[in-house]
């Protein structure tokens, strides 16, 4: 089947050609060529010269999509945080993506407001700051305060965002369509990664379900006073505007300010850790996304979150998995390590289970000599990623998600504290 076949591709033939060039330009579409209609046939040429092509494909994949704008920064932020399809290089290249997007004209914002909220924003707001604070892919934020006196940020996802987005999703399902018939992406399985993508960008493309997860965190720690989480004003969100409390407080990675202020930072990375963990273990429902930028201290014994739009659910049957899988790792049992693997995870029916347990085995033996205070926590869970890869082994997305989080707040906690353990 060529990629003519597919209908989309003539519905939204300037996004393809769009597309189509950026790719070429990087040097990535020539495995289209193979499959292409004629109209890629003056696109897709080398059009980087030297110094694009000295780069790592991961790099140039990563910088294409930078240049496509929010849909695929969204895509390479999803791989992300997948390193069992598509390895730790890639992974960890596609985490510096970062979003430049430019913020929409204060008109544009208030006609949004205004039609989602159904009155004049001066009616809404005592103060609405036109020109945003911060803008990122899908949406900008903008200070405010009500007319009851408290301050607040208002969150507005950027005008025509959800159809651009819905064009593209349309292309990548072709593109993926194409990918899966070439040998070398096969094993990416991308129709499931698109799939998996096109779920998360409709929980992305909807505030409603952020306000409710921001809820939920305010339930489970109503009691304790080391945790502040965003009061929400249901009266001033809707799917497109989500209106929340303002939190003043320096960023967990303003590291250097911190210090400079007194603040134990060997005392904070202990806190946050331990909210995070009681999130994970305890309540089952936890921040996806636990970087620096999204953690606050308040004072010296508080810490606020930040974005929740990226959230993990934990029910029981993945606890007890979780469980049962970590019983086998300390015990280093390599044979039970493997079963809850093969369980876990989509198995092609040819796996070797032999040498997968011999690899497990050494992974245990190595990782096991290590003491707790060196022992290096992402390293171990990045190279467990790489061996399930190698046998193209998918672990559920809940189970990545919850790695991944684990990781990440290994790493908040260790930029306050070096020392810091989260194993220990």
């Amino acid at each position: 089947m060529k990629i003519s076949s597919i209908p989309q591709t003539y519905r939204h033939l300037g996004r393809w050609s769009e597309i189509l060039a950026v790719l070429s330009k990087y040097e990535l579409a020539a495995w289209v060529r193979r499959l292409g209609p004629d109209f890629t046939k003056d696109l897709l040429k080398a059009r980087g010269g030297t110094s694009i092509a000295r780069h790592p494909w991961e790099t140039r994949l990563r910088l294409a999509f930078a240049e496509l704008g929010p849909t695929f920064v969204k895509l390479g932020q999803i791989l992300s945080t997948r390193p069992d399809l598509v390895g730790v290089r890639l992974a960890d290249e596609l985490q510096q993506l970062q979003t430049n997007t430019p913020a929409d004209p204060p008109k544009v914002v208030r006609k949004l407001i205004e039609t989602e909220l159904g009155k004049p924003i001066e009616s809404l707001f005592a103060e609405f700051e036109p020109q945003a604070m911060a803008s990122a892919s899908i949406g900008q934020v903008h200070r405010a305060r009500l007319h009851s006196g408290e301050a607040v940020v208002v969150k507005v996802l950027h005008a025509d965002i959800e159809r651009k987005v819905a064009i593209d999703m349309d292309i990548l399902a072709g593109l993926a369509t194409v990918a899966d018939m070439i040998p070398e992406f096969h094993n990416y399985r991308p129709p499931a990664i698109v799939a998996e993508f096109q779920r998360a960008m409709r929980r992305e493309l909807d505030f409603g379900r952020e306000e409710r997860n921001i809820q939920q965190f305010a339930h489970d720690f109503r009691n304790d006073p080391t945790v502040r989480i965003p009061a929400t004003y249901p009266a001033l969100s809707s799917r497109r505007v989500l209106t929340m409390e303002y939190l003043d407080g320096i960023k967990l990675s303003e590291t250097e300010r911190l210090k400079t202020l007194g603040v134990d930072t060997n005392e904070i990375a202990r806190l946050g850790a331990a909210i995070c963990l009681k999130m994970i273990f305890d309540h089952g429902f936890y921040h996806a996304d636990p970087h620096p930028g999204n953690l606050l201290v308040l004072d010296q014994c508080r810490i606020g979150l930040l974005d929740f739009g990226m959230v993990g659910r934990i029910d029981e049957t993945l606890h007890e998995s979780i469980s049962e899988l970590l019983v086998a790792l300390s015990g280093l049992d390599a044979e039970h390590t493997t079963s809850m693997i093969l369980r876990l995870g989509k198995t092609p029916a040819n796996v070797d289970r032999a040498a997968l347990c011999l690899d497990v085995a050494d992974f245990l033996s190595y990782y096991a000599s290590q003491s707790l205070d060196k022992f290096d926590l992402s390293g171990a869970l990045n190279e467990m990623m790489e061996q399930i890869r190698r046998y193209h082994i998918v672990l559920p997305a809940r189970i990545i998600m919850l790695l991944k989080a684990l990781v990440t707040l290994e790493g908040t906690a260790r930029q306050l504290s070096p020392s810091f353990s989260l194993v220990k």
